[in-house]
Formats: structure tokens, C-alpha cells, sequence
């Protein structure tokens, strides 16, 4: 049997479509999974994920993607599938790969053996996906799975459940909408409406997708092109419409497709209940913004959110009196201190160079402070925040506590201060976005004064900091530097955390 596949837009995970009608192969009425757990950073910067068990006992982390038309499971596996059944054709990112088939073993997931139409499923390299995942991921569930349930997310509670349609009360399930082939090509499920809020064309529900979504080139210019005036109705980044309800704090990749899609982010917003029998989504808000994951051993300072939420809408005058409100409050002394630097990021006025400050002034962040030159290897150079991105909502600067001040930069990365000889030491910790650190490959610190390395740090990975306290005595310039630990980027969100000059 030859299977023609095609890459969608998943956010690194392979949307895979049988080209052709398939011969169905299930039991008809077969026993219900049980509920079960899902990653609690499902829809907070990651991928869905569910622990599925072989036969034999051995059990794998697999990706639930709905955007997938077909099945993997990783080629490690290969040797105990037997003999190919046939090949597939896939694309991916503009490549070609021929992959085995294979009669697929019989999949478990909550004590239950999986349906899978056809009974067959591609061997596939899935490792590309291990790095956003955290996990060494080992295979993926497409729809050639989810056609035959009514799954139910619930992302709070960190459970999946399969639920009997025919049998249960949908009052709470939330507003429904029909579930519809993307087009009369590919079969996979889509509704009407975008996150700009139009009704045409058709959007792909991708659970593999781990951010917002993503928008085809003119609905994208049409949303990220703030000279236009919008239409009534129309969505501003970053705010989305969908079904003429608002959602803030949305954000939305442009790609060179065919259709317009919504990922995990937006979905986790709500309890989701996907009724692929009876070809209907439901949507029960339970969020407003999205869900972060702080992943913090301190206290995430929840009193920060709406002073958050004004700061990435660049709304000014909505900054400033949630600052007010939190300068009033009984918040405590930390929480106000980065209340204060978060909201005057939004202030476009000259900062000094380290230079340049009064001599009375004994102390000074580096973060409030302008560099004579900075550069980082993804996103744009930042103080005192994280820079607008569609991987992570959250601008405040945390590395297992959250911090006031600091320098955002993602290797290769370079800041250079002006000292003009007036400062004698340099004290701060330095480590990688919380979000990030359980697949980053790791970094390296430096520093550097007057072109003499004065301090260098061993590879930093996961939650370990690098601290440094150095002399910086007569200095004409100061550099801070990040470097790769090993080769490779992908999630080494370094940032220098409280780095301050004394005199």
C-alpha cells in the first residue's frame, strides 16, 4: 500500500495526510480509554503529550496532534514492528522522505487499546519534536486515531477523557461548532473562522501546533498592519477574534499555506471537547488571557497579570493605572519593584549610558542603562523584559524566581557598555528562562573588560545559575556575552539577571 503524505503547519510536528480512502479496521462499539494525565505545560508553551503503553509493557511519550492525518511512531522503534507493509511519501519543510509502513502494534492509552484506521502506522525520525517537547519523543497520534472518539481537554486539570457522546450531559461542554473536512482535498478537521475574526476560509484545528495559531499572508498583513485603520471587528495584535469573541494576548505566525489554522495556546483557554463522530468542536472559556507556566519555586506574583496584559498590549494609560493600583496595594516589595521596571519599558526615552550617570549615584542596573551596542541570536535585543515573541506570553524576566531587571540574550549574544572608567564592580546571577530550560542545550557566560576576559562560566543548563562578582576597576567598556554550550540554540533563552554596577 503506497500512502501519500504532505507536511501541515504544527509548529514542528508533522501533519500527515492519506492521500485516498482507507479500509477501516476498528472494533464497532470497543471499551472507552480511562481518563488520563496530560504534561501540565500542555498549552503553555508545549505540546500535548500522553504516555501510551506497547504490549509488552514499555511505555512512550506520543504527541497528540490533530492536525496529523496519520500516525507515527519513531524508526528507533523499527525492529519490533516486523516486516514494512508498504511505503509513504512524506513532506516536510520542503523535503521529501520515504518511510516505512508498518501494521501497527496495538497502542494502549488510560488501560485501552487505541483505534487506528487502517491498522497501519508510519515509521518516522519524531526526534525533531523531542526539543520543543522536553521529552525524547517516540511517536505521534493522528487523526487516523482521534476520528473514532470524543476526546475532552482539560487543561487545568492535566486530564484527557473519553466520553460516550450518545450518553452524556453536553450542557457544560460550552458553544459548539461543526467540524468540517479543511477542504475537498484534505479530510483533516476544521472550522469556519479565523483568530482575526473572518468566517472564510476554513481553520485547521492543530493540537500540534504549540502556539495561538497562525494566519495565511493577506490575513496576516491585515492584522499586523497598524497604518490601515481596522475594519469593525477587525483584530489589533495581540488581540484575536474568534466567533466575535475577543481574546487578548494572542499571538499569530505568518506561513505560506493554504488555510489559516488555531493551536494548542488558544485551545487550552478552554475546556475542550473534540466530537469527531459527530463532527462537532466545543469551546467553554475558561480563560480569558493564556495559560502561563512559570514552572517558578517562588511565588509567580499573580497581582502582576493585568499590569501584564496592559504592558503587551502597549496600552499606556491602561499601564500606568494598573502601576498606580499596585503601588497602592499591599503587594509586596519585589512584586512593586518589578511592577515598576516592567511598566517603564513601555517608555520610549533615551536611557544613559553607564557613563554617563551622576557621580552620586552609587549603584545602577545594567538594565536601565543603554548599551553602545547589543545584538542576540533570536528575537531582538531587550532590558528588563522579555521581547514580544509567539513562543511565550509572559515578558517578565524568571529563571526559577521572577526578577526586576536584566538583559535578554538568546545566544550568540552581545551587550557593550560604556563605564568610562567610573565603576568598580559588577555583581548578578545569570541563568535560562524558566520556560525553556528542560531542553535547552545549555549556554556560556562572559565577561569582558576592556577586551580581557575577567569571568567565564562552566555550560549552564536546566535551572543552574551562573554568579558573578568581578572587579571592573578603571574600565573603559564592559561586555556581556552568551555563547552556545554545545551546537545547537533551540531553547537557550539566556538572560543576565540583576546585573548591577557599584562604584
Amino acid at each position: 500500500m503506497k500512502i501519500g503524505c504532505y507536511s501541515s503547519v504544527t509548529g514542528g510536528v508533522l501533519g500527515l495526510l492519506l492521500l485516498g480512502a482507507g479500509v477501516r479496521n476498528c472494533p464497532a462499539d470497543p471499551a472507552l480509554p480511562a481518563p488520563v494525565p496530560i504534561n501540565r505545560d500542555a498549552g503553555r508553551g508545549n505540546l500535548l503529550i500522553v504516555t501510551v503503553t506497547l504490549e509488552s509493557g514499555e511505555q512512550l511519550p506520543f504527541i497528540v496532534d490533530t492536525g496529523a492525518g496519520r500516525s507515527l511512531i519513531d524508526r528507533s522503534l523499527e525492529s519490533k514492528l516486523g516486516q514494512p507493509i508498504g511505503t509513504a511519501l512524506c513532506q516536510s519543510w520542503g523535503r521529501v522522505y520515504t518511510n516505512n509502513l508498518y501494521t501497527a502494534p496495538k497502542l494502549l492509552l488510560g488501560g485501552a487499546p487505541l483505534q487506528i484506521t487502517d491498522s497501519a502506522i508510519i515509521a518516522f525520525d519524531c526526534q525533531n519534536d523531542s526539543p520543543v517537547a522536553g521529552l525524547h519523543i517516540m511517536g505521534v497520534l493522528g487523526m487516523d486515531v482521534w476520528e473514532h472518539y470524543c476526546v475532552q481537554l482539560d487543561f487545568p486539570a492535566g486530564k484527557m477523557r473519553f466520553l460516550d457522546a450518545r450518553q452524556s450531559n453536553k450542557t457544560n461542554w460550552g458553544r459548539a461548532f461543526l467540524i468540517v473536512p479543511l477542504n475537498d482535498q484534505d479530510p483533516r478537521p476544521a472550522v469556519a473562522g479565523n483568530l482575526l475574526g473572518q468566517l472564510e476560509p476554513h481553520t485547521l484545528i492543530d493540537s500540534g501546533c504549540n502556539y495561538d495559531g497562525w494566519l495565511m499572508a493577506k490575513p496576516y498583513e491585515q492584522w499586523t498592519n497598524r497604518a490601515v485603520a481596522p475594519a469593525p471587528g477587525e483584530a489589533r495584535t495581540p488581540n484575536g477574534l474568534f466567533h466575535g469573541q475577543k481574546y487578548p494576548l494572542v499571538f499569530i505566525e505568518r506561513q505560506d499555506v493554504e488555510a489559516d489554522g488555531i493551536g494548542l495556546r488558544f485551545l487550552a483557554r478552554h475546556l475542550v471537547t473534540l466530537d469527531f463522530p459527530e463532527h462537532t468542536l466545543y469551546l467553554r472559556r475558561q480563560s480569558s488571557g493564556p495559560l502561563f507556566e512559570s514552572g517558578l519555586k517562588s511565588t509567580p506574583m499573580p497581582a502582576l497579570n493585568d499590569l501584564v496584559a496592559a504592558v503587551l498590549e502597549e496600552d499606556g494609560p491602561a499601564t500606568r493605572r494598573e502601576l498606580r493600583r499596585i503601588e497602592q496595594g499591599r503587594d509586596n516589595r519585589q512584586e512593586k519593584r518589578v511592577a515598576r521596571k516592567l511598566a517603564a519599558t513601555l517608555d520610549a526615552s533615551p536611557r544613559p549610558t553607564p557613563a554617563d550617570i551622576a557621580p552620586n549615584i552609587d549603584r545602577i542596573a545594567l538594565g536601565d542603562c543603554r548599551p553602545e551596542t547589543a545584538t542576540v541570536g533570536w528575537l531582538e535585543p531587550q532590558a528588563n523584559r522579555i521581547p514580544l515573541n509567539s513562543q511565550i506570553a509572559s515578558p517578565l524576566l524568571d529563571s526559577d524566581s521572577i526578577y526586576a531587571t536584566g538583559l535578554y540574550a538568546h545566544p550568540p549574544s552581545r551587550y557593550v557598555f560604556q563605564l568610562g572608567g567610573k565603576w568598580r564592580r559588577l555583581r548578578g546571577t545569570a541563568g535560562l528562562l524558566t520556560a525553556f530550560q528542560s531542553y535547552a542545550p545549555g549556554v556560556v557566560f562572559v565577561l569582558r573588560a576592556d577586551g580581557r576576559e575577567i569571568f567565564r562560566s562552566g555550560a549552564i543548563r536546566g535551572s543552574q545559575h551562573a554568579d558573578y562578582d568581578v572587579k571592573i576597576a578603571g574600565a573603559q567598556t564592559l561586555e556581556l556575552i552568551v555563547e552556545q554550550a554545545q551546537e545547537g540554540n533551540g531553547g537557550d533563552w539566556a538572560l543576565w539577571l540583576e546585573p548591577q554596577l557599584s562604584r
